[in-house]
């Protein structure tokens, strides 16, 4: 098959659906001699901050000079994101070969295998025949029955944030989602925690003392918030004083979930310094989170697409930095997730939102549309590109545009405003 064939088929296929828990799944890796018992792994599971968290061990690894795979999902630009190595997406070749092997195998079984279980199963194979260190694999959904959940004896397991999201799927509660994540905590294997809610806490604990799984905590009174460093997050977490290339309060408490984390795989056969964990910290690179797009003028791209990710953005644009600046929002939302509470909390930082309903399937109906925009006093863009041309050709010195919602409009955006961004540029050139 060739790599457009095998896309296709990957990109064809149901995400999460005909799931089987992780029968089918230890199957399929048996087939292929458990490349998850191959490679010691990190394994993250949470609602909010997985992907951060996977940046940030993946950077301080490879600082260290760790040969590192990383599984992440979704992509923002390219399918091929979710699979890399020391920073670099699989090649189309071989996602084109070993899918081949895949979909050969796959194709003779009686059930259907899910897209998400295609990926695992890709991504276990490529990172054991590239001879990696060590991998970083991220849940796609929950923890229990995610197909990641393969992995028996993790170096260390990480719960990020927990919030509500996919309640249909999860539970619809607090307390249900933590058990669905806390499903990664494996016998007697060390797990670091965000500092969650106490709902959420106090189940993941009693998960961590049925397993006898040593618990690590992040420690919120032993994060100290400094003054930025050339637009960067600055802060000390016990003792270290540390800057961070990812931007929000937020990310701060990823950085230090993500450092016990380190302080667990130090202790399991790899040697990491401090100074590796100052320099992953400072040039770690995570798309999509608060990214600037744009400089003048000041264009970021977020993807958050649930309340607790909108409050986090929300925070950002609250503090100083953008005392006296002029903000204005475009933001598109999917149908399944609470965009009620997520534009309420936009509505509070400017007057000025715009709602893009984007080219999706998931995409919220026409006639919900027209009633939000009425009902949140917003005006609808149908072109997002001819809205941002428009921004730039009226945008000040101290205008600021954020585009969020969903990660759906992660390439549109960028896109829309690298072409907004040259034909500003052509304009001035004509005067």
């Amino acid at each position: 098959m060739t790599y457009e064939e095998v896309l296709n088929r990957l990109t064809s296929t149901d995400f999460f659906s005909a799931s089987a828990g992780l029968y089918r799944m230890r199957n399929m890796l048996r087939h292929f001699n458990d490349p998850q018992d191959a490679i010691p792994c990190v394994h993250v599971a949470g609602t909010n901050g997985k992907g951060s968290v996977c940046a940030i061990l993946d950077s301080v690894l490879r600082r260290a000079g760790y040969r590192t795979g990383l599984f992440t999902s979704p992509f923002l630009y390219d399918f091929r994101e979710r699979i890399r190595i020391n920073g670099d997406m699989i090649p189309q070749d071989d996602l084109a070969r070993i899918g081949t092997e895949v979909f050969d195998y796959v194709d003779k079984l009686f059930a259907p295998v899910n897209q998400f279980e295609l990926l695992t199963l890709i991504a276990l194979l490529y990172f054991r025949e590239q001879s990696c260190d060590i991998i970083i694999m991220e849940t796609g959904l929950g923890g229990t029955f995610d197909p990641t959940n393969v992995v028996a004896a993790p170096v260390c397991s990480v719960i990020t944030n927990i919030g509500l999201d996919h309640c249909a799927i999860l539970g619809d509660t607090i307390a249900k989602i933590a058990a669905a994540k806390a499903g990664i905590i494996k016998p007697g294997r060390d797990v670091c925690v965000y500092p969650v809610c106490p709902k959420a806490e106090n189940v993941i604990t009693q998960f961590a003392l049925r397993a006898s799984a040593p618990i690590h905590f992040t420690d919120k009174d032993e994060l100290k918030e400094l003054p930025p460093v050339a637009g960067y997050e600055h802060f000390s977490y016990r003792g270290q004083e540390y800057v961070l290339s990812l931007r929000g309060k937020h990310q701060q408490y990823n950085a230090a979930t993500a450092w016990e984390a380190l302080a667990v795989i130090n202790q399991n056969g790899f040697y990491i310094s401090d100074r590796d964990i100052a320099d992953g910290m400072k040039t770690v690179n995570w798309p999509g989170r608060l990214e600037v797009l744009n400089k003048s003028p000041l264009v970021y791209y977020d993807g958050g697409h649930n309340p607790q990710c909108v409050q986090a953005i929300a925070e950002w644009f609250r503090s100083e930095e953008f005392a006296g600046k002029k903000l204005t929002i475009f933001t598109g939302m999917v149908s399944n997730k609470d965009y009620r509470t997520m534009l309420q909390t936009l509505k509070t930082l400017t007057d000025d939102v715009y709602f893009y309903r984007f080219d999706s399937k998931r995409a919220i109906p026409e006639d919900e549309v027209a009633r939000l925009c009425e009902e949140f006093g917003m005006k609808q863009i149908t072109d997002l590109s001819a809205a941002c041309r428009e921004y730039f050709a009226k945008a000040g010195k101290h205008d600021v545009l954020l585009i969020t919602g969903s990660l759906y409009l992660a390439d549109e955006a960028k896109q829309a405003v690298v072409y907004a961004a040259a034909n500003k540029k052509a304009d001035a050139k004509e005067i």
